[in-house]
């Protein structure tokens, strides 16, 4: 009887230890990342303010066509709008997830998706955004830090001013409901004008509807309470 309970025992610790160490993936699936490591490390002393949403890499998942294929601690690169993934063997390195329109992630609770969008030059670029709602007539966030370059004193009454990180978030609209079309998300301003524009034929219903309900159109809130009434006609 000793010896039947030290087997289960010994075979329960062996699977609880495969489980644990799959529970964060060590190599991720080939065709997901980029299989060139970065250091983790941070260096403060370059350039003030973080290109991080979060600097920390938290839990992670990374979906495939809807299937989840990896899981790990990540965190998302706004200055290089890049998912990078820890390397949960090296802890000091990373990869970064390559950017495909049937990869998403979710980072934190938040999901990440790509999409094309129209840039202020009107080429058509591509990035990660969140979405804010589901439907046709999608809300995009768009998480973006620039790099404001290093200024150095033209007389001695001016300071050094060092590398630093500009935070410079924007929405877009992204109307899909031609699956025929080539979609690409628009930045927009959060203004009753620009939201209603991409109602089309349905501009003076949705007017009346912003009225009835006292909507703030320059709220995030009541525009995804807006384009999902929209979505449901």
């Amino acid at each position: 009887m000793n010896k039947i309970l030290t087997v289960i025992f010994i075979a329960t610790f062996v699977i609880n230890n495969v489980n644990g160490q799959n529970a964060y993936s060590p190599v991720p699936e080939e065709g997901i990342v980029n299989f060139v490591t970065s250091s983790t490390e941070i260096e403060p002393s370059k350039a003030k303010g973080t290109p991080y949403l979060n600097e920390e890499f938290v839990h992670g998942e990374v979906i495939v066509n809807d299937k989840v294929e990896e899981i790990g601690k990540m965190r998302y690169n706004a200055y290089r709008n890049e998912v990078e993934i820890l390397d949960n063997i090296s802890k000091d390195s990373f990869y970064s997830l390559l950017k495909r329109a049937y990869i998403k992630v979710e980072i934190g609770g938040k999901m990440y998706s790509i999409y094309t969008y129209v840039d202020n030059d009107e080429s058509i670029k591509t990035s990660y955004f969140t979405n804010l709602n589901e439907g046709n007539l999608k809300l995009l966030f768009k998480p973006e830090a620039l790099l404001k370059q290093a200024r150095s004193p033209s007389t001695s009454y001016e300071k050094y001013s060092p590398p630093t990180y500009v935070w410079n978030s924007s929405y877009y609209l992204l109307d899909e409901t031609d699956v025929d079309e080539e979609n690409h998300a628009v930045k927009v301003r959060l203004t009753k004008k620009s939201i209603l524009d991409f109602t089309g034929d349905r501009k003076e219903e949705m007017k009346e509807y912003v009225k009835e309900n006292k909507l703030n159109l320059r709220q995030e809130k009541d525009v995804i309470s807006f384009l999902n009434y929209y979505n449901s006609l």
